[in-house]
């Protein structure tokens, strides 16, 4: 499921203005989300190429009041090791593994 990928992407990360702040002054110190809703893992999430998605979901964040003041940080994201979405063979191994892990639950 995993390929080297050796290319780099710019991701973009939407948050409150103090967490752009904290990552720009701090860059080692990331605060992972561990939410059982983070729908593919632990981790921090980019929107890769988007700014303006990015805005749009702190803006959003903003609305429900889980953020004071909408940012966005920019990441040159090396991509090693993934599982592209985009890539149809991924697709169909993570819906063949839903469905085992589905069935043993």
């Amino acid at each position: 499921m995993y390929d080297v990928r050796p290319n780099l992407i710019i991701g973009f990360h939407g948050c409150d203005k103090a967490v752009c702040q904290s990552l720009i002054n701090n860059p080692d110190n990331i605060k992972i989300s561990q939410q059982p809703f983070d729908w593919l893992g632990h981790g921090m999430y980019f929107w890769e190429n988007n700014y303006e998605r990015a805005l749009s979901w702190a803006l959003e964040k903003q609305r429900s009041g889980k953020i004071n003041k909408p940012a966005v940080i920019g990441a040159v994201i090396s991509l090693g090791n993934c599982c592209d979405f985009l890539d149809s063979k991924n697709t169909q191994m993570l819906a063949f593994n839903y469905s085992l892990m589905a069935s043993s639950y």
